[in-house]
């Protein structure tokens, strides 16, 4: 197999102004018929297979690759994804960040132009389309920015943040249902090759399902311009068995440390349609 391939991936325009320059922007997907976009620069992307890689881990790179069977039978029964996989994912999370304390409430379940919301408010499976943010998301993106808060967030679950942590971690558990992926894997960018002036910061509200943490209250993103110094990877051929863990926040500064994402579609595809699913763990070291 070859060492990289080359992917179409959207990023923000390069006219588009940056974190530098501009304020952030409010994007509602309540409210579709809105015009919010400049657009999006689609660029062929050099974009190496990871599994070639031997320097890439959550700590330098913001993100990496393990092997992690579950216990988990049925993805689609939220209720034993909340039990088990939930449970799995936390003890994972702390061990890997040596966190006290770990929340998580929601995970998302993606599928050719659609989504699954599950847990959130209401504990249960709820269906939404690519106008709410279904599908495979081929913009580049990073999951939360300098100025997310949780306050919000855990209020939502009745939850309260940890006085004085020393360290706030967000971690993202990407993992395939398909059991193999061939085509629309991740990619994502090591965090070392971000600059603040590729960035520009989107307050997104109406993601997913009503049920979802961050539809009402608004969530932080970064959208992402392309410069030639971002080294971009994917891992072929990840299986069920895998789970791919992205750095989403770390208090100790996200740009430079956490990482840039979006979907893409491989070179002659085959296969089955990528099914995965994703949760975020919130890690507070005391």
């Amino acid at each position: 197999m070859s060492d990289f391939v080359s992917g179409t991936l959207g990023f923000w325009p390069d006219d588009g102004g940056d974190i530098t320059t501009h304020s952030a922007r409010d994007y509602d997907m309540r409210q579709p018929s809105g015009d919010y976009g400049l657009g999006v620069n689609l660029v062929n992307t050099h974009i190496a297979d990871a599994r070639n890689t031997d320097d890439l881990d959550l700590e330098t790179a913001g993100f990496q690759l393990f092997k992690q069977p579950t216990s988990v039978t049925d993805f689609y029964d939220c209720e034993e994804v909340m039990s088990v996989y939930y449970e799995e994912c936390k003890a994972f999370a702390r061990e890997l960040t040596g966190a006290d304390i770990a929340f998580t409430f929601d995970h998302l379940i993606r599928e050719p132009g659609r989504q699954i919301s599950g847990g959130g408010t209401d504990g249960k499976n709820r269906v939404t389309g690519a106008e709410a943010g279904g599908g495979y998301i081929g913009t580049v993106h990073m999951d939360y920015t300098e100025n997310t808060t949780w306050h919000d967030y855990l209020t939502l679950q009745a939850q309260q943040q940890p006085a004085n942590p020393s360290r706030v971690i967000a971690l993202n558990f990407w993992r395939p249902l398909s059991v193999v992926v061939e085509n629309n894997p991740l990619a994502v960018c090591d965090a070392r090759t971000v600059e603040p002036q590729d960035l520009f910061e989107t307050v997104v509200y109406g993601y997913g399902a009503d049920n979802y943490s961050w539809h009402g209250i608004g969530i932080e993103t970064y959208n992402v311009k392309y410069t030639a110094n971002q080294c971009w990877y994917y891992y072929s051929r990840m299986t069920n068995q895998e789970v791919l863990i992205i750095k989403s926040y770390d208090s100790d500064g996200v740009i430079g440390r956490t990482c840039p994402h979006a979907s893409f579609q491989l070179p002659n595809p085959k296969g089955e349609p990528r099914r995965s699913i994703e949760l975020r763990v919130l890690c507070f070291v005391t």
